[in-house]
């Protein structure tokens, strides 16, 4: 292979990090007078492997930063070669011709010192990371490379990993060596590995492979980094080589009006953390979700961003954020290599952008006052009330969509005037988003959890939208990015997106779609089901099927523990089970898993408090559950729970 990788004998490794301090960054030789003959590239043997990203081929076409980069740079030297012309082959027929062959050239390979007199060299291309991988809930934190020998660490055999562990001084008994790369993922889900090792972007394929997204594990060490290049046999002439090479520098020194190079638009395609540097990200003036604070962009989806930036290793922050007027924003997304948000995907815009998402979730809504216990049935009852409504707001559109008469709408400047309005009972009712309002009355130094959502006028999902020309396999890369910001729990069980919608918001109530009879008679059928038959009524809840999981109601769902409260069943996200909970958290540090398990095993039965994520809401709510102790038909114990969330009062 192109690297010290499996199949490779152990002593080429064993230079690999020495060569990089030595050799990173040379050219091949100092220029020589004369110019390359006129079609000597044309005239070259020229080989390539399966290794991504550097080349690899897909739908029967080569691909890759090496393989584009060598039809920009023979173009650059005036001798432009197709990469139909290149030949997919085993990595040891390649190296093998580039040896001991005549006029032949192979790529992406490492230029390590017992090769260097035995290939001439242009690059380098792009380097090659070997990262370290962890769970993302594991706690494991590698402040130096010395504490890598504190894990059990697993590697593909022969892979440049090993090597490179050994040298930063794991014993070779913490070394777990596996047959291939997809063991490595088993090895750690099941507990019998710490950490895994392998080539960063490698890495990340397994990862989506594997689980279905990229970031599913966490780096906690990068080591230094290894030159890949371009290698020539030694009778290519120098001119040709040097010639080459000035091509690869050309393109990596001329950039375009948007200080981006021709090397880093190629590298952009593959690389997410550098195509999606490149791009401009707009969105407008829309709190809480995206708004200017003191001039700084800031808001629930702008630090949703910022988290994604932080989990793909995207160089980009809030700060390159620009404020806009929606309008201007698709305006500009109708161009090139744009990013925006926070927008709602329908049938008209679809075809015209690429979408990532949904991100988040609001609705419009109609806030009252729990006090007066209003209650809203058909659209026709809210002709009864007197509706609050900013002037001008789409609020408008959707209550005369819905059958609200003109005279029944008062208007205000400003959410602020709205609620003094509620509060001074000028109106009864007030228009206006679910999270937006929540944030409005926290600032204006009103109770939130003294209003209730009585009717909703409209729901939409919110997505980051691309424009057409940025690569699909970007957008895809940003769309694992957002699922591991939403979903992805830290050691303490919080995801990042419960943090930012604390942080914004806060925690609420809602009205219950059911009622807490309806979960106690859930856990009850539960249990009995357990009694009779435990594994077949885990799988039963596994699969989300009724009862387990309410057909009408995606909030009222099943869930179970072992007494070491590890999730054996879950109604709402089979992804938790085989996971332990003890100690874990929720966004206030509450330990909830802990309470309810020795809660039930106290006192057999009871009910705990906790606050929890809606799986159908944006918000975070006041939750409570009811849980069961029982013992199954395999005799073991069990704990099983269900809740709600708490209602305003």
């Amino acid at each position: 292979m192109s690297l010290p990788r499996r199949g490779m004998v152990l002593v080429l490794l064993t230079v690999c990090i020495g060569f990089f301090v030595m050799f990173s960054g040379c050219m091949t030789e100092k220029p020589a007078s004369g110019a390359p003959v006129v079609g000597a590239m044309s005239s070259l043997k020229l080989y390539t492997e399966e290794n991504y990203p550097y080349n690899y081929q897909e739908n029967g076409t080569l691909k890759g930063i090496s393989i584009d980069l060598f039809e920009k740079i023979t173009e650059k030297m005036g001798d432009r070669v197709s990469r139909d012309r290149i030949r997919l082959a085993p990595w040891s027929e390649g190296y093998e011709a580039a040896l001991n062959g005549n006029n032949t050239m192979i790529f992406a390979i490492a230029r390590i010192s017992v090769r260097e007199t035995s290939f001439k060299w242009a690059g380098p291309i792009y380097p090659y990371t070997t990262a370290v991988f962890s769970q993302p809930d594991s706690g494991i934190v590698i402040g130096a490379t010395e504490d890598l020998a504190n894990y059990r660490i697993g590697a593909v055999t022969d892979d440049a990993a090993v090597q490179q562990l050994l040298d930063a001084g794991v014993n070779r008994s913490s070394i777990v060596l596996v047959p291939e790369e997809s063991v490595l993922v088993d090895r750690i889900q099941n507990g019998t590995i710490d950490l895994w090792a392998d080539s960063e972007v490698s890495g990340r394929v397994l990862a989506r492979e594997m689980t279905g997204n990229a970031y599913s594990f966490r780096v906690v060490h990068r080591f230094p980094s290894m030159p890949i290049y371009f290698g020539f046999s030694r009778d290519v002439p120098d001119t040709t080589v040097q010639s080459f090479q000035q091509a690869l520098d050309a393109l990596k020194q001329e950039k375009d009006s948007r200080g981006i190079s021709t090397y880093d638009e190629v590298t952009g395609r593959y690389i997410p953390a550098v195509g999606l540097a490149q791009l401009s990200y707009l969105t407008e003036e829309w709190a809480p979700f995206n708004y200017a604070d003191k001039g700084k962009p800031s808001g629930i989806s702008v630090e949703i961003l910022e988290a994604i930036f932080q989990t793909m290793d995207v160089n980009r922050t809030s700060a390159d954020v620009q404020i806009l007027p929606l309008s201007e924003g698709f305006r500009r997304a109708q161009g090139n290599d744009t990013v925006l948000f926070s927008i709602v995907r329908s049938p008209e815009r679809d075809p015209l952008y690429q979408w990532a998402g949904p991100f988040t979730k609001a609705r419009f809504v109609v806030w009252a006052p729990v006090s007066k216990n209003i209650t809203i049935t058909s659209p026709a009852d809210m002709n009864r009330y007197r509706i609050g409504a900013v002037k001008g707001t789409i609020e408008n559109t959707l209550l005369a969509d819905e059958g609200v008469n003109a005279s029944a709408i008062v208007h205000g400047l400003a959410p602020a005037d709205l609620i003094r309005m509620l509060q001074a009972d000028q109106i009864d009712l007030w228009a206006t988003g679910d999270v937006t309002g929540r944030y409005e009355m926290q600032a204006a130094g009103a109770d939130p959890d003294a209003y209730e959502i009585v009717h909703t006028l409209s729901e939409n999902d919110f997505y980051f939208l691309f424009s057409k020309n940025v690569p699909a396999d970007l957008v895809s890369a940003f769309s694992d990015g957002i699922e591991t910001v939403k979903n992805q729990e830290d050691a303490q069980g919080i995801s990042e997106y419960e943090r930012i919608i604390y942080r914004h918001i806060g925690v609420g109530c809602t009205r219950q779609p059911f009622s807490d009879d309806a979960v106690v008679a859930l856990v009850n059928r539960t249990e009995a089901d357990i009694r009779e038959d435990a594994a077949g009524t885990f799988r039963k809840i596994n699969a989300g099927q009724s009862p387990y999981r309410d057909a009408k109601n995606a909030e009222l769902y099943v869930f179970v523990y072992d007494s070491a409260e590890t999730f054996v069943a879950h109604g709402a996200n089979v992804q938790l089970v085989g996971f332990s909970y003890q100690g874990k958290t929720d966004v206030t540090g509450k330990p909830l898993h802990d309470e309810i398990v020795l809660g039930a095993q106290k006192n057999g039965t009871g009910w705990e408090e906790y606050v929890y994520i809606s799986p159908v809401q944006t918000n975070l709510y006041y939750k409570h559950t009811y849980y069961m102790l029982t013992r199954g038909s395999d005799g073991k114990n069990y704990i099983v729970a269900a809740g709600n969330f708490k209602k305003c009062s």
